[in-house]
């Protein structure tokens, strides 16, 4: 190049003409610089560029300037400013030394008294190939467990980066007694060797044996060039089980008016069918609960319903079914607060019509598989405390689990359900209970539901895993035997002909197990 510029620049034999000065003209080469790929925190390149100066003016050049988001580049500079006569270059080095599995890029920016060409720019790239080992979960709360119950935790390590990972050297420290196991099962001897985006796990069990804190700290270390020694730590606590009293003021027979809200939008088929399916188990709770009940349905964008079943209908099951599939043609933007609003107000359920009843307890039940899109859910409390006594007004919901939605199966396809939010929200203040929409036993829901609402014979428990043996239940005061524990709804279930009376007070007793679900 710096020959061809000063043959352009020469004498002829044959002609002679005055030369007149030209400015300094930079040219910068390469433009562009790329490294390829070295071995993180083991290999390091080494490029130049040049500077040449095409004009006949002194060129002043800046000190290059490397631009760039890390160490990874160095580049020789010794001067803060250098002048290049005519035809003549200057050469500068530049360093890449990656770390680990990674791609870099920068720029070199050469300032100039090159009129046309002020600012001149070299791009560069560079890549780093490396193992990388990550480790999962970094810590692991078990929480409180029981004596003698059991919890593990799965340790993975994963390899991703772009070379074969060797797992050299994994050691467990943990407090005494050892109730923190780490177990590799069938696991090879070490060193193991993980490939790109291979991964290999193992166990840590915790089994306390007695009460108190347990602390493990597992050190596993391997070739990644970074991070060659990653911790992971766990921790739990012994405990005893756990006591719990529960007490209810058993009511007069239930009269009730129900309103189920149910969503018509395009996604609910499958959750009307299982609901329509089992709603038996649902309208024979009140049936065998000698409830005097009525039951409507409007849905998420109508607040109309013209005609509800109630005690004594013989065909109330069958009748339920067919009024809970509504259809999938409503609205996507699901409003079911503001349709259960406007039925009240305005629609069929409103107070002076044939559906409501002053001295009736008013339930709604919201099922959906979005979100309410009625605004805000706190606009409507105040007409919902008029609209009923307090403690009269109650909502239940069966919606997507708060607060990250679920997921179910449609035959081979995996859907998801949003978070019912906007009910959820109304539903706990009022103190009411609401179930998964993806739950696979529709049945066991509605039939707690049903129970939660009448409120006679059963009587569901907080807590899930109770030991059953430790559960005393007693009516007014006395304990009694007329009783069974129902595993299915967590719940104690008073005997025929034992149900408590009207007034009387229901208090039970029982224990459940630190490990318990």
């Amino acid at each position: 190049m710096l020959l061809l510029i000063l043959s352009l620049l020469g004498c002829s034999d044959h002609m002679m003409s005055k030369v007149v000065p030209s400015d300094p003209e930079i040219i910068v080469h390469p433009e562009h610089i790329n490294f390829g790929h070295l071995i993180g925190s083991v290999e390091t390149a080494t490029e130049s560029f040049t500077i040449v100066n095409a004009g006949d003016g002194d060129l002043k050049v800046s000190a290059p300037v490397l631009v760039s988001g890390n160490d990874r580049y160095r580049l020789q500079n010794s001067e803060n400013e250098y002048i290049i006569p005519g035809g003549e270059l200057i050469e500068f080095t530049i360093e890449y030394s990656p770390k680990t599995y990674e791609a870099n890029g920068a720029y070199i920016d050469i300032h100039s008294n090159d009129v046309d060409e002020p600012i001149s720019r070299i791009t560069i790239e560079g890549y780093g190939d490396a193992a990388v080992m990550e480790v999962f979960p970094n810590h692991y709360d078990y929480g409180n467990i029981t004596i003698g119950c059991d919890n593990e935790e799965r340790v993975t390590i994963k390899n991703t980066g772009n070379m074969d990972l060797q797992i050299n050297e994994v050691v467990q420290m943990v407090t005494q007694p050892a109730d923190i196991i780490m177990e590799f099962g069938s696991l090879p001897e070490l060193p193991w060797i993980l490939e790109p985006e291979q991964e290999v796990d193992f166990l840590i069990s915790y089994i306390p044996t007695n009460v108190g804190t347990d602390q493990s700290q597992v050190s596993i270390k391997g070739t990644d060039p970074q991070t060659p020694e990653i911790i992971t730590t766990q921790v739990g606590i012994g405990d005893v089980e756990k006591w719990f009293t529960h007490q209810w003021q058993q009511e007069e027979v239930a009269i009730i008016d129900v309103i189920w809200v149910v969503d018509n939008s395009g996604s609910m088929s499958t959750f009307q069918q299982n609901l329509a399916s089992n709603v038996g188990f649902f309208i024979n709770v009140f049936i065998n609960g000698s409830a005097d009940y009525r039951v409507a349905v409007i849905t998420t964008d109508s607040y109309e319903f013209n005609d509800f079943i109630s005690a004594g209908d013989p065909n109330a099951e069958i009748a339920m079914s067919s009024m809970i599939l509504v259809g999938l043609g409503g609205s996507g933007n699901e409003a079911g607060i503001a349709m259960a609003e406007r039925s009240l107000k305005i629609g069929d359920a409103k107070p002076g019509g044939n559906f409501f009843r002053e001295e009736a307890t008013l339930i709604i039940i919201f099922v959906s598989d979005e979100r309410d899109h009625s605004g805000s859910w706190s606009n409507y409390i105040s007409f919902f405390d008029t609209v009923k006594p307090q403690g009269k007004f109650v909502p239940y919901g069966v919606f997507g689990d708060v607060p990250n939605g679920c997921s179910y199966s449609n035959g081979n396809i995996f859907r998801s359900a949003d978070a019912g939010l906007g009910y959820w929200n109304l539903i706990d203040h009022y103190g009411g209970t609401w179930f998964s929409i993806c739950s696979n036993d529709w049945g066991v829901q509605l039939q707690q539901l049903a129970h939660e609402v009448t409120s006679r014979d059963v009587f569901i428990l907080e807590n899930l895993d109770p030991i059953v043996d430790t559960i005393e239940v007693k009516v007014n005061g006395q304990i009694t035997h007329d009783w069974s524990y129902e595993s299915s709804l967590n719940a104690v279930v008073f005997n025929n002909g034992h149900i408590p009376e009207a007034g009387q007070t229901i208090t039970v007793d029982y224990a459940i197990w630190g490990c318990g679900e």
